[in-house]
């Protein structure tokens, strides 16, 4: 999104401990992406407490780093550089990153609005807007369910009346 700033990062994220053990066993090829004013010593990267959270694979999660301008793994243009390293090493960029703002919260999925609500201009709600959840985070949605989750997704929208019916 060209009008993102990475506000949902400005704390860092969290990551599966075991996606934050594959972010470290690349590392020589993170740092190739990194400006030289990141933080380029991998173990400064990820807070050293893990936390248990059932939302997550392994059942426990870690907080990635932060500095002034947000997680330690955005660069000076507000991208992040897992995600540029994914051109060499496909699936760094972490699963809720992907995923966001649709996020799954105590086994539910739902939408993560609250954590930047001013952010209209890119994936916050906009009041009385024309288009859906379905119509923005389609892409994120197919991410969390697949194909054939979305289908089930909108149809259970569409015959709650909460969705008009999808042209064929």
């Amino acid at each position: 999104m060209a009008a993102c700033t990475a506000r949902c990062c400005r704390h860092g994220v969290l990551v599966d401990v075991a996606h934050r053990d594959r972010v470290l066993s690349e590392a020589p090829l993170i740092v190739r992406y990194m400006e030289a004013t990141q933080e380029h010593d991998p173990s400064r990267w990820f807070d050293t407490e893990e936390e248990d959270d059932a939302d997550f694979p392994s059942g426990r999660v870690v907080n990635t780093e932060a500095n002034d301008h947000g997680c330690v793994f955005l660069d000076s243009t507000r991208r992040c550089v897992l995600q540029l390293a994914e051109a060499e090493s496909p699936g760094l960029k972490p699963f809720y990153c992907r995923a966001y703002p649709i996020a799954i919260d105590h086994a539910r999925v739902t939408i993560d609005a609250d954590w930047c609500p001013e952010e209209t201009s890119c994936c916050g709600a906009v009041e009385g807007g024309e288009l859906t959840t379905f119509d923005v985070c389609e892409w994120e949605l197919g991410y969390l369910l697949g194909e054939a989750g979305i289908r089930e997704l909108r149809k259970l929208a569409t015959d709650a009346k909460y969705l008009p019916p999808r042209p064929e």
